[in-house]
């Protein structure tokens, strides 16, 4: 955490009940889960609540926002709110993809983790990669400084 009770990043996702939606959850739980002191994931529908919004602007320095399909229910809910988004992605736009009401393959799920990534390293300047490979060479006794 950047300071007590600041995250880098918040990170909110619609599941937009699809394969994109589920492979959205399950990357960014996994981005929380190897990052845990930077990035959480916020609460969604939460931000239509007066004091869980200002909450959330002062709890987090950067936010990033992704909806699952081009219904865009989640912009929709951040414009209507206010809240204000330091990166946006729609995914089946931005992976070419049509909505499949159905689980993700692994390929999927990869390939949306990978979009999320390396939207996530844009946004926190590119430590989420270079800090966790220095922890892991650390833990391995290769110092990777």
């Amino acid at each position: 955490m950047a300071q007590k009770g600041m995250w880098r990043l918040f990170i909110y996702t619609c599941f937009g009940g699809c394969a994109t939606g589920v492979s959205a959850a399950t990357a960014c739980i996994r981005l929380w889960q190897e990052n845990p002191v930077d990035v959480k994931i916020a609460c969604l529908p939460a931000v239509i609540i007066p004091g869980k919004l200002r909450e959330m602007l002062r709890s987090s320095e950067k936010r990033i926002l992704i909806d699952a399909c081009g219904l865009r229910c989640g912009a929709k809910l951040f414009e209507r709110e206010g809240m204000p988004v330091d990166r946006y992605i729609e995914l089946t736009s931005e992976l070419g993809v049509r909505k499949a009401k159905q689980l993700p393959s692994d390929d999927l799920e990869e390939e949306v983790f990978r979009v999320i990534q390396n939207e996530v390293d844009a946004l926190l300047g590119g430590s989420y990669n270079g800090e966790k490979a220095k922890r892991e060479a650390k833990a391995r006794g290769n110092d990777a400084e």
